[in-house]
């Protein structure tokens, strides 16, 4: 009879924690898909070639990316409003805020006493923040931040209003519609004060999420006390990350508020713990391990190829990997990147067979094409952690002919592995496309 009782709550909780479990796994995919497009529009935000690779990542997924700008004599505010629909048809908006990038930039940084935050339109928080012998009672925000985020919500665009009526005006005219705010360093600052802003102008708390990375608190207690408990904020630290203590350290009085995720560095970068481009790698992996899990679940299938369109069918091996030992942990996430690339851009992408069988079975008995990716790479003599990170692509008939080839090649100076390869795919597999195109 024990045994028999011993079965029966093993079944029941089994039974129970089975659809509990799949719940939390399918969260934490939603999750892992907000920080990886959090950081991808924290990255376009810059005027770097970086920013210009993650804008055109956004492009290739239905992201509308509108610029906005404004000088000031306290700032130059940079920022992008990217728009898109959801699946389930509403309004989804991002809203990516510049990092530190200008050397006015910098001496936003410096401006590190605060200011009295209250209000509910500009003119009010412009107001609020003149008024002198405020207790620390009352909420209050670093000044040159706050001067940032005044300034860049009278940013203009070519042929838009100022931001600030774009934003308001949209989230209350679409109760449904969604409005992430993402930043780093200096422009996750601005991206929180935002954020307390919009709420305070009337945005319902649900209708808005804040997304940091590396950022530094911008509020004295009071403030975190005022808006901890209805503004979304998730704030993404690289362990070792400097920025994000500093003004607790060097100013004192200042707090941070909101979830905190710690993530472990890469020893394969030289740009330290503060750089967007090692949050995007971390963010991309994170994404990556998520949705693999999700998989292996049974919540989502594996993602699956492209619409047929009226091409060729497109068969492409697994890639050969030719990374050196110290890159090897690198490979399953270039494979995930390139795969999904494929189904961007080639309409008639199949997942095909063994890299040695070119002229495989499935080409021979129905036509098209078979494509053999090599991700390869070596060390940048007398460059600690620098490489070469080359994709070759070799397009085979279903003779067995060797009918096109590509490569494309870049230097890890100033992106990880990863994105190098990320790199590498959009120019490679868009040439492929092309070329195929004409077939």
């Amino acid at each position: 009879m024990k045994k028999l009782i011993m079965l029966l709550v093993i079944v029941i909780t089994t039974a129970w924690l089975a659809p509990a479990a799949q719940a939390g796994v399918a969260e934490d995919l939603d999750e892992a898909y907000e920080l990886r497009l959090a950081a991808a529009a924290c990255l376009a935000a810059y005027s770097d070639r970086m920013g210009l690779l993650a804008r055109d990542y956004l492009h290739q997924s239905g992201w509308e990316i509108i610029p906005f700008k404004k000088s000031s004599r306290e700032a130059d505010a940079r920022f992008l409003l990217a728009r898109n629909m959801t699946e389930k048809g509403k309004s989804r908006y991002v809203l990516a805020v510049v990092g530190t990038e200008t050397l006015k930039d910098f001496r936003v940084d410096l401006r590190t006493d605060k200011v009295y935050f209250a209000g509910r339109t500009p003119d009010e928080f412009a107001a609020s923040a003149k008024l002198e012998d405020i207790p620390e009672t009352e909420p209050k925000v670093h000044r040159g931040f706050h001067e940032y985020v005044q300034t860049a919500f009278a940013a203009r665009t070519d042929g838009e209003g100022e931001a600030h009526d774009r934003a308001l005006g949209e989230l209350l005219a679409d109760p449904a519609g969604e409005l992430l705010i993402v930043g780093h360093s200096l422009g996750g600052a601005a991206a929180t004060i935002a954020g307390a802003r919009l709420l305070s102008m009337g945005i319902r708390p649900e209708q808005i999420g804040v997304i940091t990375f590396g950022a530094p608190a911008v509020g004295n207690e009071a403030f975190s006390r005022q808006f901890s408990p209805k503004l979304d904020l998730t704030r993404v630290v690289i362990a070792g990350d400097p920025v994000t203590g500093i003004l607790q350290k060097l100013v004192g009085g200042y707090r941070q508020f909101g979830r905190e995720l710690v993530w472990q560095r890469s020893a394969l970068f030289e740009k330290g713990p503060h750089a967007m481009t090692e949050y995007l790698d971390l963010a991309m992996k994170n994404y990556y391990d998520r949705r693999a899990a999700a998989v292996k679940a049974g919540i989502l299938s594996s993602p699956q190829p492209g619409s047929p369109g009226t091409g060729p069918r497109i068969y492409v091996a697994p890639p050969v990997d030719y990374l050196p030992d110290e890159l090897k942990t690198e490979y399953r996430y270039m494979e995930q990147v390139l795969a999904d690339q494929y189904r961007r851009q080639l309409p008639g992408y199949v997942p095909g067979g063994a890299a040695d069988t070119p002229a495989g079975g499935a080409v021979a008995a129905g036509g098209g094409y078979y494509v053999v990716a090599e991700i390869s790479g070596f060390k940048m003599k007398n460059e600690r952690n620098q490489y070469f990170v080359t994709l070759h692509h070799t397009v085979y008939d279903a003779a067995g002919k060797a009918v096109y080839i590509n490569s494309y090649a870049s230097v890890t100076a100033n992106m990880t592995p990863l994105e190098a390869l990320a790199h590498d795919s959009v120019g490679a597999v868009a040439d492929l496309a092309a070329w195929l195109s004409g077939r």
